[in-house]
């Protein structure tokens, strides 16, 4: 399950750790790496999702269908967001736990309480995010309007949170590790699992939050995102298989840079530029649920 791609990723991450420990990167070094993660691989690893779907249509598949539909989703749901800002929240936190619990899950999905175990997980894995940076959490939550967010409460509330949400992941492998064989098709995959979640939890304490989210997002779950297409795809893993991989995806990612760009030069030129955040979280989850649609149809093969 990807095993060796995983492996590297997090020596990379150790690598980050020990640059920014050496350097102290600061602020501005921090963002504009994590903008050039997020162009480079954050924006590519959903735009290969008319590929996607047409690769698993026994018929053939109308593309202006695909595309009605998908963006179809995407404003309805920021319909949600400008409406029910609180509701759309909630909507992206239950969607984005399904599918990074998919992506960092290495053991077998074929059955619901598979499904449920990662959900839960990457529940858990979101709030614990969350809950410890609360701080930028809280500049986004306060910039959408009619929220109604209290500080105070949203700072007591995490204080709760982060703890439970550590706690808990701690409990969910604990009590993995009697059901090895029921939920791992090697019991080696449930300490190579182990090792990840620890490394991964290490690395979000220790690390500054650009940096961090650069690696979760960008490099961790996109590039194992992309793996996952490769395999699908048959693509070779190779330099130019995944080079091949992320030219497959420009036309879609072209589109989706200028409408960030569009997201940043209005925000820019705004009385308030610190809502870009805001906006580029916003535009982010809104292309998250169409994406989820179509990518919880990929499925790996156990190693």
């Amino acid at each position: 399950m990807q095993i060796k791609l995983r492996v590297y990723l997090l020596l990379f991450a150790f690598l980050l750790f020990l640059l920014d420990l050496i350097l102290k990167l600061n602020i501005t070094t921090q963002i504009s790496f994590l903008v050039m993660v997020l162009i480079i691989f954050g924006v590519p690893h959903g735009a290969l999702d008319l590929y996607i779907d047409q690769h698993f249509q026994k018929k053939a598949h109308n593309q202006k269908v695909f595309l009605v539909k998908y963006l179809a989703n995407i404003v309805c749901y920021a319909l949600i967001w400008y409406f029910l800002p609180i509701a759309a929240l909630i909507i992206f936190i239950i969607i984005t736990a399904f599918h990074f619990g998919e992506i960092d899950w290495i053991g077998k999905t074929n059955r619901p309480i598979h499904k449920i175990v990662y959900t839960l997980l990457g529940f858990s894995w979101i709030l614990f995010l969350l809950s410890k940076n609360i701080d930028f959490a809280i500049n986004i939550f306060m910039k959408m309007g009619r929220s109604n967010f209290n500080v105070n409460q949203l700072i007591s509330l995490a204080a709760i949170i982060y703890p439970v949400s550590l706690a808990f992941i701690v409990f969910m492998y604990a009590v993995l590790f009697f059901f090895k064989d029921q939920f791992f098709f090697n019991k080696q995959h449930y300490y190579y699992a182990l090792l990840q979640i620890s490394i991964l939890i290490l690395f979000t304490l220790y690390m500054p939050l650009w940096i961090c989210f650069a690696f979760y997002f960008g490099f961790w779950h996109s590039l194992l995102s992309f793996d996952k297409i490769r395999v699908t795809f048959h693509i070779p893993n190779t330099f130019d298989g995944w080079k091949g991989l992320l030219f497959k995806a420009a036309p879609f990612s072209i589109v989706a840079w200028f409408g960030f760009a569009y997201i940043t030069f209005l925000t820019l030129n705004s009385k308030d530029a610190s809502g870009i955040f805001t906006l580029l979280f916003i535009s982010l989850s809104v292309l998250a649920l169409p994406h989820l649609q179509v990518f919880t149809k990929l499925k790996l093969k156990p190693e």
